[in-house]
C-alpha cells in the first residue's frame, strides 16, 4: 500500500514550491533551470587524487576539473559501504534513522529520495549502473528515476565503459529538458581488476597474477593477510589504476558535456561513497571493517555555473549533498526530514559563515551480523578536526554466553568474549589512527565526544 505521507510530501513539493535557476531573482520558463549530475567513484579514496596532494599521476582530468570547482578536502561518507553510504546521500539521513544499514537491507519506500522530489519538481531523472550488487532495486536505490539502466554481470567488470555511452546516449535526448542524472563507477572497487590494470606495474609477476586481491570473499582466507611488501605495493598499483582508467572517462563524459553546451546549465557533483583499507589495518584490502579515516573520507567536489575555484577545509558530509543542491535549485526542504546541511555559505559568492558548519560529523554501520544466532556488532563515529571516537556495540541474543565463535555476513570469523568498546584518537598527533588514547586519561574529552554521540540518537 502506498505511503500517504510521503505521497502528500511529494505532492506539495511539486504543487508549491517554484523552481528558479541558480542566483535567479525572478521565475523564468521552468526548461531553463539548470541540471543536475551526480557522478559516483564507488570505493575512491580522496588522498589517491592528484587534486588532494597524491604523487602519482592517477587522476589527470579530474585534477583539471578540480580547477574549475569546489574542492572539499574534509568530506566524510556517513557509512563504510554502498548501499547504506547512498541511502544515506540520496535522503539526507544517518544510517539509523534510514536504516538501509547492512548489506541487503532495502531503504523503505516511504523514504524520499532526492530523485523523487527532483521528479516531483519537473525533472526527468536516470541512474546508470553496472555491476554494482547493491543497486539491485530490490534494495529501493531506484526510487525516483524514471530510467534505472542497472545490470549485473558474472565478472563483475568493468562498469563505467558501459555505463558511460548509455547515460551520454540518455542526455542527448533529455538536452532541452531539465534532468537529474546519477551516473555509478564501479572500476575502483575490489577486486582492482579493470583494463588497464597493471598501468602502474607492468614488470609484475607472481602469485597474484592468479589470486583475488582483496582480502573479502572469495578472498577472505589467512593467506590474504600475509602479504609481502612487493605484493602489497602491487595491489595498491592496481587500484590506482583503477582510478586512472575511470578518470579517463571522467573526462570524456566532461568534454560531452562542454561540447553539448549543457556545462553553463549544469551541477555537477562527484564525490566517492567510502574509501578504501590498503593494507594499513594487519594488511587488510577492502572495505566495511570499521570507521577509521580511510573507509569513510569521500572526494567531494562542486561544480556549478559562476563559481569561483576554491578548496574547502571545513568537514563536510556526503548527507549535505542533498540539502545544498536544493538550496542551490531553490526547492524548498521544509517537510523532507533532511539531517544534512547546506554548504552553500562554504563557497557562494557573499555567504558569511559565522561559525562551523560541521563542527562534528558521524558515520555509523553494522560491521558484523551472524545470521545463525543474530549476534551482531554496530560502529558509530564522531569526528571533529582535533579529536574522533568510534564505539563498538555489541547485541546479543538470548543464549550468547554459549556462543564461542561466529562467522560474520562479511566472512569474518569473530572469537569471544565479544566486548563493547571505545576508540579514541587525537587527529593533530595521530592523523593515521593508530595510537588508541581511550582509557588513558583523556575522560573528559571522551564523555564530551560520548555525549555529543548520544544527541545524534
Amino acid at each position: 500500500m502506498p505511503d500517504c505521507r510521503k505521497i502528500l510530501s511529494l505532492f506539495l513539493l511539486s504543487s508549491l514550491i517554484p523552481v528558479l535557476p541558480l542566483y535567479a531573482q525572478s521565475p523564468v520558463d521552468p526548461a531553463s533551470g539548470y541540471n543536475l549530475i551526480f557522478i559516483c567513484l564507488d570505493t575512491l579514496r580522496p588522498d589517491h587524487l592528484g587534486c588532494y596532494g597524491y604523487g602519482r599521476n592517477t587522476s589527470p582530468r579530474i585534477d583539471a576539473i578540480s580547477g574549475q570547482g569546489v574542492l572539499f578536502k574534509n568530506a566524510f561518507a556517513q557509512s563504510n559501504f554502498t548501499l547504506a553510504s547512498h541511502a544515506s546521500l540520496f535522503t539526507s539521513k544517518y544510517a539509523h534513522s534510514h536504516n538501509a544499514d547492512r548489506i541487503e537491507r532495502r531503504l523503505a519506500d516511504e523514504e524520499i529520495t532526492i530523485a523523487e522530489v527532483l521528479k516531483a519538481n519537473g525533472y526527468k531523472t536516470a541512474a546508470f549502473i553496472h555491476n554494482a550488487q547493491q543497486f539491485d532495486p530490490k534494495f529501493g536505490l531506484n526510487q525516483g528515476f524514471e530510467t534505472y539502466d542497472f545490470a549485473v554481470e558474472a565478472n563483475r567488470r568493468p562498469s563505467i565503459e558501459k555505463t558511460l555511452p548509455a547515460c551520454l546516449k540518455w542526455i542527448t535526448r533529455h538536452k532541452n529538458e531539465r534532468f537529474f542524472v546519477f551516473l555509478h563507477a564501479n572500476d575502483i572497487h575490489e577486486p582492482y581488476h579493470c583494463p588497464d590494470e597493471d598501468y602502474f606495474d607492468e614488470g609484475y609477476h607472481g602469485r597474484l597474477d592468479q589470486e583475488y586481491m582483496a582480502t573479502w570473499p572469495p578472498g577472505f582466507h589467512t593467506r590474504n593477510l600475509k602479504r609481502t611488501k612487493q605484493e602489497a605495493r602491487h595491489i595498491i598499483a592496481h587500484y590506482d589504476a583503477g582510478i586512472r582508467y575511470t578518470d579517463s572517462y571522467v573526462g570524456k563524459f566532461f568534454d560531452h558535456l562542454k561540447g553539448a553546451g549543457l556545462l553553463n546549465k549544469t551541477i555537477l557533483v562527484f564525490f566517492s561513497d567510502h574509501g578504501e583499507i590498503l593494507g594499513e589495518r594487519k594488511k587488510f584490502f577492502g572495505h566495511g571493517l570499521s570507521l577509521h579515516d580511510e573507509e569513510v573520507r569521500a572526494a567531494l567536489l562542486f561544480c556549478l555555473p559562476q563559481a569561483k575555484q576554491q578548496t574547502v577545509e571545513e568537514q563536510a558530509q556526503l548527507v549535505d549533498i542533498m540539502p545544498t543542491v536544493l538550496e542551490l535549485l531553490r526547492i524548498d526542504t521544509k517537510g523532507l526530514g533532511l539531517e544534512g546541511k547546506s554548504l552553500v555559505k562554504t563557497f557562494l559568492p557573499g555567504s558569511a559563515i559565522d561559525e562551523e558548519i560541521n563542527e562534528y560529523v558521524y558515520a555509523g554501520c553494522l560491521s558484523g551480523e551472524s545470521e545463525d544466532n543474530g549476534l551482531t556488532d554496530t560502529q558509530a563515529m564522531i569526528r571533529s578536526r582535533s579529536w574522533k571516537l568510534i564505539t563498538h556495540t555489541w547485541g546479543f541474543p538470548a543464549d550468547h554466553k554459549n556462543i564461542k565463535s561466529v562467522q560474520m555476513h562479511n566472512g569474518a570469523i569473530i572469537t569471544a568474549p565479544f566486548r563493547n568498546r571505545i576508540e579514541l584518537y587525537d587527529l593533530r598527533k595521530d592523523p593515521r589512527e593508530i595510537n588508541n588514547l581511550a582509557g588513558r586519561g583523556y575522560a573528559d574529552i571522551e564523555n564530551m565526544l560520548l555525549s555529543k554521540l548520544l544527541e545524534l540518537f
